[in-house]
């Protein structure tokens, strides 16, 4: 994830990562300083590991 984005130029403020249960799948929120392009987020989900990239953002006035 980290060589994808830092390719594109996103930088990564915070990385969060848990899982639903031992052994069970992972969670990975990344908290990034610019949107991520569509593009981006397919080169993530090429990957074999990765089920899902999608962006999420937040209005925190």
């Amino acid at each position: 994830m980290g060589t994808t984005l830092g390719d594109a130029g996103v930088n990564i403020a915070n990385f969060q990562l848990g899982r639903e249960k031992e052994s069970g799948n992972a969670i990975a929120l990344l908290y990034v300083d610019e949107l991520v392009s569509q593009d981006v987020l397919d080169k993530l989900t090429a990957h074999h590991a990765i089920k899902q990239a999608k962006p999420l953002v937040f209005n925190v006035d």
